[in-house]
Protein backbone atom coordinates (compact mmCIF):
# COMPACT_ATOMS: atom_id res chain seq x y z
CA UNK A 1 0.00 0.00 0.00
CA UNK A 2 1.32 3.53 -0.54
CA UNK A 3 1.32 6.09 1.65
CA UNK A 4 2.57 9.74 1.35
CA UNK A 5 3.97 12.17 4.41
CA UNK A 6 3.72 15.96 3.96
CA UNK A 7 5.86 18.02 6.65
CA UNK A 8 5.44 21.79 6.97
CA UNK A 9 8.10 23.27 8.20
CA UNK A 10 10.06 26.53 7.84
CA UNK A 11 13.66 27.74 7.75
CA UNK A 12 15.61 25.43 7.79
CA UNK A 13 19.32 25.60 6.43
CA UNK A 14 20.93 23.10 4.72
CA UNK A 15 22.38 20.68 7.23
CA UNK A 16 18.96 20.82 8.99
CA UNK A 17 17.25 20.02 5.57
CA UNK A 18 19.33 17.30 4.45
CA UNK A 19 19.03 15.54 8.13
CA UNK A 20 15.31 15.79 8.07
CA UNK A 21 15.42 14.44 4.56
CA UNK A 22 18.27 11.35 5.38
CA UNK A 23 15.97 10.32 8.20
CA UNK A 24 12.83 9.96 5.64
CA UNK A 25 14.95 7.97 3.45
CA UNK A 26 16.24 5.70 6.18
CA UNK A 27 13.27 4.63 7.31
CA UNK A 28 11.44 2.97 4.20
CA UNK A 29 10.62 6.59 2.97
CA UNK A 30 11.52 7.73 -0.90
CA UNK A 31 11.00 12.38 -1.31
CA UNK A 32 8.60 13.00 -3.84
CA UNK A 33 9.01 16.55 -4.23
CA UNK A 34 9.38 19.67 -2.25
CA UNK A 35 7.76 23.17 -1.89
CA UNK A 36 8.51 26.28 -0.15
CA UNK A 37 8.40 25.37 3.26
CA UNK A 38 6.91 21.87 2.31
CA UNK A 39 8.45 18.27 2.16
CA UNK A 40 6.86 15.34 0.55
CA UNK A 41 7.71 11.93 0.80
CA UNK A 42 6.03 8.34 -0.10
CA UNK A 43 6.27 5.24 1.84
CA UNK A 44 5.23 1.74 1.40
CA UNK A 45 5.18 1.69 5.47
CA UNK A 46 2.37 2.28 7.37
CA UNK A 47 4.64 2.54 10.21
CA UNK A 48 5.99 5.38 9.40
CA UNK A 49 3.98 7.34 11.86
CA UNK A 50 5.54 5.90 14.59
CA UNK A 51 8.61 7.89 13.22
CA UNK A 52 7.21 11.13 12.99
CA UNK A 53 6.18 10.86 16.63
CA UNK A 54 9.95 10.69 16.92
CA UNK A 55 10.90 13.16 14.17
CA UNK A 56 8.59 15.83 16.61
CA UNK A 57 11.16 15.65 19.55
CA UNK A 58 13.68 16.84 16.72
CA UNK A 59 11.47 19.13 15.02
CA UNK A 60 8.83 20.84 17.12
CA UNK A 61 8.31 23.39 14.70
CA UNK A 62 7.00 21.09 11.76
CA UNK A 63 3.59 20.36 11.21
CA UNK A 64 2.50 16.63 9.49
CA UNK A 65 -0.10 15.59 6.97
CA UNK A 66 -0.37 11.39 6.63
CA UNK A 67 -2.96 9.66 3.74
CA UNK A 68 -2.80 7.48 1.14
CA UNK A 69 -3.09 10.35 -1.20
CA UNK A 70 -0.41 12.94 -2.39
CA UNK A 71 -3.17 16.03 -1.89
CA UNK A 72 -4.81 15.21 1.06
CA UNK A 73 -1.43 14.96 2.74
CA UNK A 74 0.19 18.04 1.72
CA UNK A 75 -3.40 19.65 2.67
CA UNK A 76 -3.33 17.64 6.38
CA UNK A 77 0.20 19.30 6.91
CA UNK A 78 -0.54 22.83 5.88
CA UNK A 79 -3.88 23.16 8.10
CA UNK A 80 -2.08 21.21 11.16
CA UNK A 81 -0.93 22.78 14.58
CA UNK A 82 2.65 22.58 15.17
CA UNK A 83 3.71 18.82 16.04
CA UNK A 84 0.14 17.98 14.86
CA UNK A 85 0.11 15.24 12.98
CA UNK A 86 -2.94 14.79 11.07
CA UNK A 87 -4.42 11.84 9.28
CA UNK A 88 -7.41 11.60 6.61
CA UNK A 89 -10.42 9.21 7.32
CA UNK A 90 -8.91 5.45 5.67
CA UNK A 91 -5.89 5.48 7.85
CA UNK A 92 -7.55 6.40 11.10
CA UNK A 93 -9.36 3.05 10.36
CA UNK A 94 -5.72 0.96 10.07
CA UNK A 95 -4.41 2.72 13.11
CA UNK A 96 -7.25 2.91 15.95
CA UNK A 97 -6.12 0.02 18.05
CA UNK A 98 -2.70 1.55 18.35
CA UNK A 99 -2.85 5.20 18.89
CA UNK A 100 -5.10 7.45 20.70
CA UNK A 101 -6.95 9.34 17.81
CA UNK A 102 -8.74 12.62 17.70
CA UNK A 103 -11.62 13.80 15.29
CA UNK A 104 -11.18 17.13 14.38
CA UNK A 105 -14.58 17.14 12.05
CA UNK A 106 -15.47 18.03 8.45
CA UNK A 107 -12.14 20.67 7.58
CA UNK A 108 -11.87 22.26 4.49
CA UNK A 109 -8.11 21.77 2.90
CA UNK A 110 -6.16 23.22 0.12
CA UNK A 111 -6.73 21.85 -3.28
CA UNK A 112 -10.01 19.63 -2.14
CA UNK A 113 -13.24 21.11 -3.52
CA UNK A 114 -15.29 19.61 -0.56
CA UNK A 115 -14.37 19.04 3.29
CA UNK A 116 -12.88 15.73 4.25
CA UNK A 117 -12.56 13.78 8.09
CA UNK A 118 -9.79 14.92 9.38
CA UNK A 119 -8.44 13.03 12.72
CA UNK A 120 -5.21 14.06 14.89
CA UNK A 121 -3.15 11.33 16.24
CA UNK A 122 -2.09 11.88 20.13
CA UNK A 123 -0.19 9.17 22.06
CA UNK A 124 0.06 5.81 21.17
CA UNK A 125 -1.47 3.00 22.99
CA UNK A 126 0.34 0.02 22.11
CA UNK A 127 4.64 0.02 21.62
CA UNK A 128 5.32 1.96 18.74
CA UNK A 129 6.73 -0.64 15.94
CA UNK A 130 9.17 1.30 13.43
CA UNK A 131 10.04 0.06 9.94
CA UNK A 132 13.23 -1.65 9.41
CA UNK A 133 16.12 0.75 8.10
CA UNK A 134 16.81 0.74 4.89
CA UNK A 135 20.44 0.18 4.43
CA UNK A 136 22.47 3.23 2.48
CA UNK A 137 24.83 1.74 0.73
CA UNK A 138 24.58 0.00 -2.18
CA UNK A 139 27.02 -2.96 -3.32
CA UNK A 140 26.58 -5.84 -5.84
CA UNK A 141 27.10 -9.18 -4.16
CA UNK A 142 29.71 -11.25 -5.26
CA UNK A 143 28.46 -14.95 -4.02
CA UNK A 144 30.01 -17.04 -6.84
CA UNK A 145 33.36 -15.42 -6.65
CA UNK A 146 33.49 -15.21 -2.96
CA UNK A 147 33.04 -19.16 -2.93
CA UNK A 148 36.04 -19.80 -5.39
CA UNK A 149 37.82 -17.49 -3.07
CA UNK A 150 36.91 -19.82 -0.07
CA UNK A 151 38.13 -23.29 -2.32
CA UNK A 152 41.61 -21.72 -3.59
CA UNK A 153 42.33 -21.47 0.50
CA UNK A 154 41.71 -24.70 1.00
CA UNK A 155 44.59 -25.40 -1.29
CA UNK A 156 46.92 -22.46 -0.31
CA UNK A 157 46.74 -20.55 2.86
CA UNK A 158 48.43 -17.29 0.89
CA UNK A 159 46.44 -15.96 -2.10
CA UNK A 160 47.16 -12.63 -3.95
CA UNK A 161 43.88 -11.22 -4.97
CA UNK A 162 44.83 -9.21 -8.67
CA UNK A 163 42.45 -6.49 -9.74
CA UNK A 164 42.24 -2.97 -11.73
CA UNK A 165 42.27 0.14 -9.80
CA UNK A 166 38.65 0.69 -8.66
CA UNK A 167 37.07 -2.76 -9.45
CA UNK A 168 35.46 -2.79 -5.84
CA UNK A 169 37.94 -5.43 -4.21
CA UNK A 170 37.71 -3.31 -0.97
CA UNK A 171 33.80 -4.29 -0.88
CA UNK A 172 34.49 -8.01 -2.38
CA UNK A 173 36.43 -8.08 0.67
CA UNK A 174 33.80 -7.13 3.22
CA UNK A 175 31.66 -9.26 1.72
CA UNK A 176 34.12 -12.30 2.43
CA UNK A 177 34.69 -10.90 5.86
CA UNK A 178 31.27 -11.48 6.44
CA UNK A 179 31.24 -15.15 6.07
CA UNK A 180 33.54 -15.44 8.49
CA UNK A 181 32.21 -14.39 12.09
CA UNK A 182 33.80 -17.82 13.30
CA UNK A 183 37.16 -16.46 12.71
CA UNK A 184 39.57 -13.74 13.80
CA UNK A 185 40.36 -11.28 11.12
CA UNK A 186 43.23 -8.57 11.28
CA UNK A 187 43.01 -6.15 8.49
CA UNK A 188 45.03 -3.47 7.13
CA UNK A 189 45.49 -1.57 3.57
CA UNK A 190 48.81 -0.19 2.23
CA UNK A 191 48.06 3.52 1.22
CA UNK A 192 50.24 5.43 -1.58
CA UNK A 193 51.67 8.07 0.33
CA UNK A 194 54.86 8.71 -2.40
CA UNK A 195 57.07 6.76 -0.03
CA UNK A 196 55.75 3.61 1.63
CA UNK A 197 55.79 3.85 5.48
CA UNK A 198 58.30 1.98 7.00
CA UNK A 199 56.78 -1.44 8.36
CA UNK A 200 53.97 0.61 9.27
CA UNK A 201 51.18 -1.88 7.84
CA UNK A 202 52.92 -4.62 9.93
CA UNK A 203 52.32 -2.23 12.94
CA UNK A 204 49.07 -1.94 12.19
CA UNK A 205 48.29 -5.36 12.49
CA UNK A 206 50.07 -6.25 15.12
CA UNK A 207 48.39 -3.28 17.00
CA UNK A 208 44.97 -5.49 16.01
CA UNK A 209 46.35 -8.61 17.20
CA UNK A 210 47.41 -7.44 20.43
CA UNK A 211 44.12 -5.16 21.44
CA UNK A 212 45.77 -1.80 21.41
CA UNK A 213 44.55 -0.08 18.03
CA UNK A 214 42.08 1.79 19.83
CA UNK A 215 44.02 2.66 22.93
CA UNK A 216 46.10 5.98 22.72
CA UNK A 217 48.19 6.42 26.09
CA UNK A 218 51.72 4.51 26.36
CA UNK A 219 50.57 3.14 29.81
CA UNK A 220 47.41 1.82 28.42
CA UNK A 221 48.68 0.01 25.27
CA UNK A 222 51.68 -1.44 27.60
CA UNK A 223 49.65 -2.90 30.25
CA UNK A 224 46.91 -4.69 27.73
CA UNK A 225 50.01 -6.01 25.67
CA UNK A 226 51.23 -7.47 28.95
CA UNK A 227 47.87 -8.87 29.71
CA UNK A 228 47.54 -10.09 25.73
CA UNK A 229 51.22 -12.29 26.58
CA UNK A 230 49.81 -13.48 29.48
CA UNK A 231 46.33 -14.90 28.45
CA UNK A 232 48.53 -16.43 25.28
CA UNK A 233 50.94 -17.87 27.78
CA UNK A 234 53.91 -16.68 26.17
CA UNK A 235 57.02 -19.13 27.18
CA UNK A 236 59.21 -16.27 27.52
CA UNK A 237 57.07 -13.30 28.10
CA UNK A 238 59.75 -10.84 29.20
CA UNK A 239 62.13 -11.01 25.90
CA UNK A 240 58.44 -10.73 23.89
CA UNK A 241 57.37 -8.35 25.80
CA UNK A 242 60.30 -6.32 25.50
CA UNK A 243 60.54 -6.80 21.62
CA UNK A 244 56.94 -5.50 21.02
CA UNK A 245 57.63 -2.76 23.09
CA UNK A 246 61.14 -1.58 20.70
CA UNK A 247 59.13 -2.64 17.41
CA UNK A 248 56.04 -0.81 18.64
CA UNK A 249 58.33 2.11 19.33
CA UNK A 250 56.39 2.02 22.91
CA UNK A 251 59.65 1.42 25.15
CA UNK A 252 61.31 3.61 27.13
CA UNK A 253 64.35 2.88 28.18
CA UNK A 254 67.32 2.05 25.52
CA UNK A 255 66.10 -0.53 22.73
CA UNK A 256 67.10 -4.24 23.02
CA UNK A 257 66.84 -4.33 19.24
CA UNK A 258 69.39 -1.95 18.69
CA UNK A 259 72.09 -4.00 20.50
CA UNK A 260 70.84 -7.04 17.63
CA UNK A 261 72.85 -7.24 13.81
CA UNK A 262 70.52 -5.91 11.42
CA UNK A 263 68.91 -9.56 10.57
CA UNK A 264 69.25 -10.81 14.08
CA UNK A 265 66.42 -7.76 15.05
CA UNK A 266 64.13 -9.09 12.37
CA UNK A 267 64.17 -12.72 13.26
CA UNK A 268 63.42 -11.90 17.41
CA UNK A 269 60.16 -9.63 16.33
CA UNK A 270 59.22 -12.10 13.58
CA UNK A 271 58.92 -15.04 15.82
CA UNK A 272 57.63 -12.98 18.78
CA UNK A 273 54.62 -12.43 16.64
CA UNK A 274 54.47 -15.74 15.15
CA UNK A 275 54.28 -17.01 18.35
CA UNK A 276 51.55 -15.13 19.29
CA UNK A 277 49.23 -15.54 15.72
CA UNK A 278 50.12 -19.54 16.39
CA UNK A 279 48.70 -19.46 19.80
CA UNK A 280 45.48 -17.47 18.70
CA UNK A 281 45.13 -19.83 15.68
CA UNK A 282 44.98 -22.23 18.34
CA UNK A 283 42.18 -20.95 20.08
CA UNK A 284 40.10 -19.90 16.53
CA UNK A 285 41.15 -19.79 12.62
CA UNK A 286 43.09 -16.58 11.93
CA UNK A 287 42.59 -14.42 8.62
CA UNK A 288 45.24 -11.66 7.65
CA UNK A 289 43.99 -9.42 4.86
CA UNK A 290 46.29 -6.76 3.20
CA UNK A 291 45.35 -4.56 0.84
CA UNK A 292 46.83 -2.78 -2.28
CA UNK A 293 50.30 -4.75 -1.41
CA UNK A 294 52.02 -2.88 -4.07
CA UNK A 295 52.21 0.42 -2.03
CA UNK A 296 53.87 -1.77 0.44
CA UNK A 297 57.42 -1.13 1.97
CA UNK A 298 60.40 -3.56 1.74
CA UNK A 299 60.82 -4.07 5.20
CA UNK A 300 57.19 -5.12 5.45
CA UNK A 301 57.04 -7.34 2.30
CA UNK A 302 60.30 -9.53 3.99
CA UNK A 303 58.58 -9.36 7.00
CA UNK A 304 55.54 -10.63 5.57
CA UNK A 305 57.27 -13.05 3.50
CA UNK A 306 59.34 -14.22 6.95
CA UNK A 307 56.19 -14.60 8.76
CA UNK A 308 53.87 -17.13 6.38
CA UNK A 309 57.06 -19.16 6.32
CA UNK A 310 57.01 -19.94 10.05
CA UNK A 311 52.98 -20.09 9.93
CA UNK A 312 52.47 -22.64 6.95
CA UNK A 313 51.65 -25.13 9.00
CA UNK A 314 49.16 -23.51 11.01
CA UNK A 315 45.26 -22.50 10.34
CA UNK A 316 46.03 -19.17 9.47
CA UNK A 317 44.98 -17.59 5.84
CA UNK A 318 46.78 -14.74 3.82
CA UNK A 319 44.61 -12.56 1.94
CA UNK A 320 46.99 -10.07 -0.01
CA UNK A 321 45.31 -8.00 -2.92
CA UNK A 322 47.00 -5.64 -5.47
CA UNK A 323 46.85 -3.84 -9.03
CA UNK A 324 50.07 -5.76 -9.90
CA UNK A 325 49.78 -9.32 -11.13
CA UNK A 326 53.33 -10.03 -9.21
CA UNK A 327 54.79 -9.42 -6.05
CA UNK A 328 58.11 -10.00 -3.78
CA UNK A 329 56.40 -12.80 -2.23
CA UNK A 330 57.06 -16.43 -2.77
CA UNK A 331 54.57 -19.12 -2.40
CA UNK A 332 51.25 -17.65 -3.25
CA UNK A 333 48.45 -18.29 -5.34
CA UNK A 334 46.53 -15.89 -7.65
CA UNK A 335 43.34 -15.11 -7.53
CA UNK A 336 41.72 -12.60 -10.66
CA UNK A 337 38.73 -10.60 -9.19
CA UNK A 338 36.58 -10.33 -12.60
CA UNK A 339 34.83 -7.19 -13.86
CA UNK A 340 31.11 -6.81 -12.43
CA UNK A 341 28.48 -7.21 -15.56
CA UNK A 342 27.97 -3.93 -17.02
CA UNK A 343 24.00 -5.04 -16.68
CA UNK A 344 24.50 -5.32 -12.49
CA UNK A 345 25.55 -1.95 -12.25
CA UNK A 346 23.08 -0.59 -14.82
CA UNK A 347 20.82 -2.22 -12.38
CA UNK A 348 22.89 -0.59 -9.12
CA UNK A 349 21.94 2.75 -10.70
CA UNK A 350 18.95 2.19 -11.43
CA UNK A 351 17.60 1.02 -8.15
CA UNK A 352 18.73 4.73 -7.17
CA UNK A 353 17.75 6.98 -9.66
CA UNK A 354 14.74 4.71 -11.22
CA UNK A 355 16.52 5.78 -14.71
CA UNK A 356 17.85 3.00 -17.21
CA UNK A 357 20.97 4.10 -18.99
CA UNK A 358 23.66 2.99 -21.33
CA UNK A 359 26.80 2.56 -19.19
CA UNK A 360 30.17 3.31 -20.98
CA UNK A 361 33.20 0.53 -20.00
CA UNK A 362 33.67 1.75 -16.57
CA UNK A 363 34.04 0.60 -12.89
CA UNK A 364 32.14 0.05 -9.47
CA UNK A 365 33.99 3.11 -8.17
CA UNK A 366 33.19 4.98 -10.98
CA UNK A 367 29.32 3.76 -10.16
CA UNK A 368 29.44 4.50 -6.99
CA UNK A 369 31.31 8.37 -7.24
CA UNK A 370 28.09 8.82 -9.93
CA UNK A 371 25.93 7.58 -7.50
CA UNK A 372 27.21 9.94 -4.75
CA UNK A 373 26.94 13.13 -7.31
CA UNK A 374 23.57 12.19 -7.85
CA UNK A 375 22.29 12.47 -4.41
CA UNK A 376 24.19 15.96 -3.61
CA UNK A 377 23.02 17.11 -6.80
CA UNK A 378 19.24 15.55 -5.69
CA UNK A 379 18.87 17.08 -2.19
CA UNK A 380 20.55 20.64 -4.34
CA UNK A 381 18.00 20.52 -6.53
CA UNK A 382 15.27 19.56 -3.85
CA UNK A 383 16.44 22.37 -1.32
CA UNK A 384 16.51 25.16 -3.85
CA UNK A 385 12.57 24.13 -4.58
CA UNK A 386 12.25 24.22 -0.05
CA UNK A 387 13.30 27.94 -0.39
CA UNK A 388 10.92 28.75 -3.32
CA UNK A 389 13.85 29.29 -5.62
CA UNK A 390 12.77 28.36 -9.24
CA UNK A 391 14.17 25.34 -10.59
CA UNK A 392 14.55 23.03 -13.95
CA UNK A 393 11.01 20.78 -14.45
CA UNK A 394 12.88 17.62 -13.68
CA UNK A 395 15.98 16.67 -12.04
CA UNK A 396 18.01 14.01 -14.38
CA UNK A 397 22.12 13.55 -13.98
CA UNK A 398 24.03 12.45 -17.05
CA UNK A 399 26.87 10.19 -16.34
CA UNK A 400 30.23 11.91 -16.27
CA UNK A 401 34.13 10.92 -16.91
CA UNK A 402 35.41 10.02 -12.92
CA UNK A 403 37.46 13.57 -13.44
CA UNK A 404 33.78 15.71 -13.72
CA UNK A 405 31.84 13.88 -11.32
CA UNK A 406 34.65 14.27 -8.75
CA UNK A 407 35.31 17.67 -9.47
CA UNK A 408 31.52 19.02 -9.10
CA UNK A 409 31.09 17.06 -6.24
CA UNK A 410 33.65 18.80 -5.06
CA UNK A 411 31.72 22.25 -6.07
CA UNK A 412 29.01 21.53 -4.05
CA UNK A 413 30.89 21.70 -0.87
CA UNK A 414 31.04 25.01 0.77
CA UNK A 415 34.03 25.85 3.17
CA UNK A 416 34.21 21.83 4.01
CA UNK A 417 35.97 22.18 0.81
CA UNK A 418 39.41 23.42 1.94
CA UNK A 419 39.87 20.85 4.62
CA UNK A 420 39.33 18.18 2.41
CA UNK A 421 42.55 19.58 -0.07
CA UNK A 422 43.92 19.73 3.22
CA UNK A 423 43.17 16.14 3.72
CA UNK A 424 44.40 14.86 0.32
CA UNK A 425 47.67 16.92 0.31
CA UNK A 426 48.34 15.11 3.74
CA UNK A 427 47.79 11.48 2.05
CA UNK A 428 45.50 8.56 2.02
CA UNK A 429 45.66 7.53 5.39
CA UNK A 430 44.86 9.87 8.18
CA UNK A 431 45.02 10.19 11.39
CA UNK A 432 43.82 13.03 13.26
CA UNK A 433 45.89 13.40 16.25
CA UNK A 434 48.95 13.27 14.12
CA UNK A 435 47.73 16.51 11.74
CA UNK A 436 48.03 19.90 12.03
CA UNK A 437 44.59 20.56 12.29
CA UNK A 438 42.35 22.50 14.95
CA UNK A 439 39.94 20.54 17.02
CA UNK A 440 37.47 22.53 16.27
CA UNK A 441 37.43 20.92 12.09
CA UNK A 442 37.43 17.46 13.94
CA UNK A 443 33.80 17.00 13.50
CA UNK A 444 34.32 17.65 9.39
CA UNK A 445 36.02 13.96 9.35
CA UNK A 446 33.07 12.31 10.30
CA UNK A 447 30.69 14.89 8.04
CA UNK A 448 33.51 13.54 5.24
CA UNK A 449 32.68 9.61 6.61
CA UNK A 450 28.89 10.46 5.68
CA UNK A 451 29.38 12.38 2.31
CA UNK A 452 31.48 8.64 1.22
CA UNK A 453 34.96 10.39 0.58
CA UNK A 454 36.73 8.67 3.80
CA UNK A 455 35.63 5.82 6.05
CA UNK A 456 36.19 5.60 9.67
CA UNK A 457 39.24 2.49 10.11
CA UNK A 458 40.26 1.91 13.91
CA UNK A 459 41.61 5.17 15.26
CA UNK A 460 42.27 6.61 11.79
CA UNK A 461 40.95 7.55 8.14
CA UNK A 462 41.19 6.71 5.06
CA UNK A 463 40.00 7.86 1.80
CA UNK A 464 37.24 5.78 0.46
CA UNK A 465 39.18 4.99 -2.59
CA UNK A 466 43.13 5.61 -3.30
CA UNK A 467 41.73 7.46 -6.71
CA UNK A 468 39.39 10.12 -5.22
CA UNK A 469 42.44 11.08 -3.18
CA UNK A 470 44.64 11.59 -5.98
CA UNK A 471 41.83 13.12 -8.21
CA UNK A 472 41.00 15.93 -5.23
CA UNK A 473 45.08 16.11 -4.53
CA UNK A 474 45.09 16.86 -8.43
CA UNK A 475 42.61 20.02 -7.38
CA UNK A 476 44.60 21.52 -5.08
CA UNK A 477 45.52 24.81 -5.92
CA UNK A 478 48.08 25.75 -3.65
CA UNK A 479 49.87 22.07 -3.03
CA UNK A 480 53.52 23.09 -2.50
CA UNK A 481 52.66 25.48 0.31
CA UNK A 482 50.66 22.87 2.02
CA UNK A 483 53.51 20.15 1.96
CA UNK A 484 56.07 22.62 3.07
CA UNK A 485 53.63 23.76 5.66
CA UNK A 486 53.28 20.36 6.53
CA UNK A 487 56.71 19.27 6.46
CA UNK A 488 57.35 22.12 8.63
CA UNK A 489 54.83 20.47 11.29
CA UNK A 490 56.26 17.17 11.16
CA UNK A 491 59.93 17.70 11.08
CA UNK A 492 59.28 18.82 14.52
CA UNK A 493 58.52 15.43 15.80
CA UNK A 494 60.15 12.62 16.84
CA UNK A 495 59.20 9.64 14.88
CA UNK A 496 57.86 11.78 11.55
CA UNK A 497 61.32 11.72 9.88
CA UNK A 498 59.54 9.80 6.43
CA UNK A 499 56.58 12.40 6.65
CA UNK A 500 58.71 15.30 6.56
CA UNK A 501 60.72 14.35 4.47
CA UNK A 502 58.40 13.05 1.41
CA UNK A 503 56.72 16.25 2.16
CA UNK A 504 59.25 18.61 1.64
CA UNK A 505 60.41 16.66 -1.76
CA UNK A 506 57.19 17.77 -2.95
CA UNK A 507 57.53 21.10 -1.98
CA UNK A 508 60.86 21.20 -3.94
CA UNK A 509 62.52 21.93 -0.75
CA UNK A 510 65.30 19.49 -1.83
CA UNK A 511 68.13 20.53 0.60
CA UNK A 512 65.60 19.84 3.72
CA UNK A 513 64.04 16.54 1.92
CA UNK A 514 67.90 15.50 1.57
CA UNK A 515 68.20 15.78 5.08
CA UNK A 516 64.98 13.81 6.26
CA UNK A 517 65.61 11.22 3.97
CA UNK A 518 68.43 10.46 5.47
CA UNK A 519 67.42 10.60 9.03
CA UNK A 520 64.35 8.51 7.39
CA UNK A 521 67.12 6.08 6.40
CA UNK A 522 68.58 5.83 10.09
CA UNK A 523 65.00 5.77 12.15
CA UNK A 524 64.15 2.36 9.56
CA UNK A 525 67.48 0.55 10.52
CA UNK A 526 66.79 1.22 14.07
CA UNK A 527 63.59 -0.55 13.74
CA UNK A 528 65.08 -3.38 12.03
CA UNK A 529 63.91 -1.97 8.72
CA UNK A 530 67.01 -2.46 7.04
CA UNK A 531 65.63 -2.98 3.19
CA UNK A 532 63.70 0.38 3.81
CA UNK A 533 66.64 1.94 4.96
CA UNK A 534 69.01 0.70 2.03
CA UNK A 535 66.13 1.90 -0.19
CA UNK A 536 65.96 5.49 1.37
CA UNK A 537 70.12 5.74 0.96
CA UNK A 538 69.40 5.06 -2.42
CA UNK A 539 66.76 7.86 -3.13
CA UNK A 540 68.77 10.18 -1.26
CA UNK A 541 71.33 9.62 -3.79
CA UNK A 542 69.26 9.49 -6.87
CA UNK A 543 68.22 12.98 -5.57
CA UNK A 544 71.65 14.15 -4.64
CA UNK A 545 72.63 13.52 -8.31
CA UNK A 546 69.47 15.53 -9.73
CA UNK A 547 70.01 18.49 -7.41
CA UNK A 548 73.75 18.95 -7.17
CA UNK A 549 73.18 22.34 -5.51
CA UNK A 550 70.78 21.19 -3.14
CA UNK A 551 74.35 18.99 -1.67
CA UNK A 552 78.29 19.24 -0.47
CA UNK A 553 80.71 16.55 -0.37
CA UNK A 554 80.49 16.08 3.48
CA UNK A 555 76.47 14.84 3.32
CA UNK A 556 77.68 12.31 0.18
CA UNK A 557 80.38 10.89 2.27
CA UNK A 558 77.69 10.47 5.60
CA UNK A 559 75.52 8.58 2.94
CA UNK A 560 77.31 6.59 1.25
CA UNK A 561 79.14 5.44 4.52
CA UNK A 562 75.74 4.64 5.96
CA UNK A 563 75.56 2.18 3.41
CA UNK A 564 78.38 0.89 3.46
CA UNK A 565 78.28 0.22 7.19
CA UNK A 566 74.77 -1.37 6.32
CA UNK A 567 75.73 -3.93 3.36
CA UNK A 568 78.93 -4.84 5.66
CA UNK A 569 76.41 -5.51 8.79
CA UNK A 570 74.33 -7.53 6.44
CA UNK A 571 77.48 -9.33 5.20
CA UNK A 572 77.29 -8.36 1.57
CA UNK A 573 81.27 -7.54 1.61
CA UNK A 574 81.00 -6.42 -2.43
CA UNK A 575 79.03 -4.11 -1.94
CA UNK A 576 79.88 -2.84 1.43
CA UNK A 577 84.09 -2.16 -0.28
CA UNK A 578 82.05 -0.24 -3.26
CA UNK A 579 80.52 1.92 -0.64
CA UNK A 580 83.67 2.37 1.39
CA UNK A 581 85.69 3.30 -1.91
CA UNK A 582 83.72 6.01 -2.81
CA UNK A 583 84.31 7.37 0.88
CA UNK A 584 88.22 6.93 0.60
CA UNK A 585 87.70 8.46 -2.64
CA UNK A 586 85.74 11.91 -1.39
CA UNK A 587 88.65 12.04 1.46
CA UNK A 588 91.26 11.73 -1.02
CA UNK A 589 89.49 14.89 -3.39
CA UNK A 590 89.33 16.91 0.18
CA UNK A 591 93.03 16.42 1.18
CA UNK A 592 93.88 17.51 -2.52
CA UNK A 593 92.20 20.61 -1.68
Amino acid sequence: MDYYVAISIRDLNNDKFNDLVETVHKFSGHIEQTEKDLILSHTDELNMLSCLFQMRENYPEAHYGFSQYLGIAKGLAKIAKATEILISEEIEKKVIENFEIMSLGMLSIEGMSSQILVYRIDIPTKKLQFPKPKPQVLSIPRRNEIVSLQNLLRVSKVVLITKPLGSGTTTFLDQVVEQWQDREIYRTTCTSYGMGLTLKPINQIVAQILGIANLRSIEERQKTIERRLKELDIADIGTSYLALLDFLDLGEEESILEKLELTMRVEVITSTIADIIKRISWIKPVVIIIEDVENMDASSVNFIQHLKDQLIEEDICFILSSTLPQINISGIKEFELRDIEKAQLISMIQEVTGEEMALPPTTPFHVAQYLCLYREEMMSYLYRQYCGQTTIADYGLSFYDIKTIIKRRLELLDEEKEFIFKLAVAGAELDPDELPIDEKEHYLFNYFVKQNYLKHYFNHYIFVNPLLQQEIYNLVPDKEKQHQRLADYYSRIAGFEEQAAYHYREARNYKKAIEFMIKSGDSAIKRGGYEAGIHYYHQTLELCQRQKESVNLELLITLNEALADIYRALGDEQNALKYYKVVLDSYKEILKE
